[in-house]
């Protein structure tokens, strides 16, 4: 029975009919209409759907498809195998199924799964490889804006059953980049509703945030996140790059050119509110890390705005 729906399934679609699903299968003919669109040609959806309570949910493909499966588990559980492992995904978990690799999922016979679940293709897909074929957890919680994901995903249903026209297939597959935003990027994804992550890095950023007007040391925030300064320059740098004084740096100069282009403050002022007292001192910064000087900064920005 296995072997044949998983025949059927390639011709055919979809056969699951779970009580309270949602399912949407893009027609080949506008498959390569979205191609065609380089709007959306990049990063598109072929399939999308919710699956609740998914009692004997089951697909076996040999030779995989052409598109990436997400398969976000809510509830119950569930199992994948790829390329010959196997891996138990429950709530609040998310698996990336690769393109074109032979594959299997089915839901827990005990407690079967409700999982969201999305076919998605184009160049950017193959961008993100590091979050393929492996089980990530979201962390739940009060700040965890499970929800959030969970609207986005209905709001892209949403507009595909709407129809297929060009405004709502485009706006389903421009939204698509924020729902994959919300699962690769969890922690920016939580600090930019204003939740604060308990990741040391993100409480170091968030403690510059808040003493932008200051002169601190690594020291201070290294103690701050209770680490010492060479583990936090170590983990600080593998998630952002830089250094924890050159990023509070940047994000200083950040403020300057908003305090600079709204408050109409001199460059003077601009110095002593970000804990500057040597003038000359911040502009040798802000054109480092800016390119030019704080003066020359704002007479592009006047002749722009004139």
């Amino acid at each position: 029975m296995d072997k044949l729906k998983s025949k059927q399934e390639s011709t055919n679609g979809k056969m699951d009919s779970f009580f309270g699903d949602r399912s949407i299968v893009i027609s080949s003919k506008k498959r390569k209409e979205i191609k065609n669109n380089p709007l959306i040609n990049n990063l598109y959806i072929t399939d999308i759907g919710y699956y609740p309570h998914a009692v004997h949910h089951f697909r076996r493909r040999e030779k995989g498809i052409d598109e990436h499966i997400l398969i976000y588990c809510t509830n119950g559980s569930g199992i994948i195998q790829l390329d010959g492992q196997s891996y138990l995904i429950e709530s609040n978990c998310y698996f990336i199924i690769p393109a074109h690799k032979t594959h299997l999922y089915r839901a827990s016979e005990n407690e079967p799964w409700s999982i969201y679940w999305i076919h998605f293709g184009g160049n950017k897909s193959n961008l993100f490889k590091k979050y393929f074929g492996r089980i990530i957890a979201i962390k739940a919680g009060t700040n965890a804006r499970i929800n959030d994901r969970i609207d986005l995903f209905n709001e892209i249903l949403t507009a595909l059953e709407l129809g297929f026209s060009k405004e709502n297939t485009e706006f389903a597959n421009l939204l698509l980049n924020s729902l994959l935003a919300s699962f690769f990027y969890m922690e920016t994804y939580r600090a930019s509703k204003g939740y604060v992550s308990s990741n040391p890095v993100d409480q170091a950023i968030f403690f510059m945030q808040k003493n932008l007007n200051k002169h601190i040391k690594i020291s201070n925030i290294a103690n701050h996140v209770q680490l010492s300064e060479s583990h936090l320059s170590k983990i600080f740098r593998n998630k952002t790059g830089s250094s924890p004084i050159d990023y509070f740096i940047s994000l200083k100069m950040q403020e300057a050119i908003r305090l600079l282009t709204n408050k109409s403050l001199r460059i003077k002022e601009v110095a002593f509110a970000l804990g500057y007292e040597d003038p000359f001192y911040f502009s040798r910064l802000f054109k480092k890390h800016i390119g030019s000087s704080p003066g020359t900064f704002v007479r592009t920005i006047k002749s722009k705005s004139s």
